[in-house]
Order: C-alpha cells, then structure tokens, then sequence
C-alpha cells in the first residue's frame, strides 16, 4: 500500500496550529503579542516538523524525546523567551493548551464520527477547540484569581464576634472623610449580626426614610459608640450618594497583622452581593 504525503498541506496545518497556540498563550499571559516573532516561531515548529516527516529515526527513543522537546522550547522562545524565570512556565502553558486542543478536536471528531478530516473541516474544527480552550483557560484564571484576592475577616463588636468572607478590591476607594480612616463595605446581613437591637432600629429606620434622623439618633445610648454617619460615595456607571456608615469595634484581618481598632464600615444592600462568595469589599489600606 502506498501513502502520499502532501508535505505543504502538512507544514501550512502545523504552522496554523503554532501560530494559534503562540498567538493565545501570549492572550493569557497578557503579554504583548508582536505577530512577526509569533509567526517566526510558528515557521520554526513547522519547519523542524518536516524534519521528523523525513528523518523519523532521528526522534526515536530518548534522543526523539529531547528533540521534541527542544523544538517545542524554541518555537515559544523567539516570542516569549525573554525573561527566563517565567519561560519554562510560559513553555509548560503552551503545551498544555496544545493538548487541550488536541483533545477537544478528537472529541468532536468522535462525536460527529468524523475519521478522515479535510482542510476545511480540520481549519473549522480546529478553530472551535481554539475557541473552547480561550475560554475555558480564561474562566480558570478569573476564578483563581477572585479566590486569591478573598480573605478572612474576624468582626468583634460588643459582646459579638462574628468571623466573614470579604473581597479586596483595589477599586474600592472610599475614605470616611470624619475619621480619616479607609471604609470596609459590608452586606446589611452581616453587620445586623453585630448590632443590639437598639442598633438595628436605627438601620430599619434609615431604609426606610433613606437618610439619617439625627434627632432620632441622637437619643440612642449607643450612638456615642458606634457612631451613625453618612459618608459619600460615587461608583462607577451610577449616580453620586451617601452610604450609612458605622464604627465597629475591631476587625481583624486573618493573614495580616493588622488589626483595625473603631473600624469605619459603610452598610450596603445585600443584593450587592447575591451570588458571591463574600459579603464585603476591603480597602487596600487595610491588609
């Protein structure tokens, strides 16, 4: 049996899969992406690919398998090769999304009993698993980066302590303009956990009128202690306003030595944070 080998449908194949896997590692890595080096490095491993189409007994063995390696190494080392502490990383993140690709081709193929792939299907089935594994890797990173940036808090007020999940968000720069102090935003829920009944009233009542009765809250007992307040605020796609604000007594941040004393924190509606794994948002300043 004799099989034909169509050396330039095999280099333009691989250097489109190079050229992609190149192209959304450097989308991941959130590098910038200079095309020519991309392109260069997707000539290299189509190049070197022809070599082990002529020469297979060069890529036997051991001997083979440090080959491969090295040109899989020297294809992402003309765009990304210049810092070497992250290469190897960079070099490991393309070859998984290699296979990642890889894997998802085949299972479309199985899906869609597809054994024999032209061109054009291979280009369309090949651009969907591209596709899927942007996707995919960029969900991953997203995740994974939210969760670093979720810490511990420990709140004691009074006679309470109460132990929550917060967000630290470096676009929260709100500053309680009366204590000069950073603001921690967090959900009515939680902050009712610490308040006395007394307390609690004042917050119903405020929900209610939307602003603060100072002569009503003057006549608290509380008040000297915690502190009822409006403070500004100004978000990003809304409106100016003013937020409640509090002081607790302390809050304590678990994985920082910092310990925040009459710690101002603004009380928001717990819609904000429906679906979240936390239920606040922590200033920069206090971690």
């Amino acid at each position: 049996m004799q099989i034909t080998i169509y050396l330039d449908v095999i280099f333009l194949v691989n250097f489109i899969a190079n050229f992609m896997v190149l192209y959304i590692t450097g989308v991941i890595i959130k590098k910038k992406i200079r095309i020519l080096k991309v392109i260069l490095g997707a000539l290299l491993g189509a190049v070197l690919l022809l070599a082990f189409i002529m020469l297979p007994s060069w890529f036997m063995g051991w001997k083979g398998l440090v080959i491969s390696v090295g040109i899989t190494m020297g294809t992402v080392a003309i765009p990304y090769g210049e810092k070497h502490l992250t290469f190897v990383r960079t070099w490991f993140l393309s070859t998984t999304i290699m296979v990642l690709i890889g894997g998802i081709m085949n299972y479309i193929r199985y899906l869609y009993h597809v054994s024999v792939l032209q061109l054009l299907q291979w280009l369309v089935i090949f651009s969907i698993s591209c596709a899927c594994v942007l996707f995919f890797v960029n969900s991953v990173r997203k995740t994974m980066k939210e969760n670093d940036n979720i810490y511990i808090i420990q709140i004691e007020h009074g006679n309470r302590i109460i132990v929550e999940s917060v967000y630290l968000d470096t676009g929260n720069l709100l500053m309680d303009p009366v204590f000069r102090k950073p603001v921690l935003v967090l959900c009515e829920n939680v902050v009712n956990q610490c308040l006395i009944e007394e307390e609690k009233l004042v917050l119903e009542h405020y929900k209610k009128c939307g602003r603060l009765d100072y002569s009503y809250i003057l006549s608290c007992s509380t008040q000297e202690k915690v502190c009822f307040h409006e403070i500004p605020y100004q978000s990003v796609g809304r409106l100016r306003g003013q937020m409640l604000c509090i002081l607790l007594d302390r809050v304590s941040v678990v994985g920082s030595n910092k310990v925040l004393l009459k710690q101002p924190v603004a009380i928001v509606s717990a819609d904000l944070f429906k679906g979240k794994k936390y239920k606040g948002l922590l200033h920069k300043e206090c971690i």
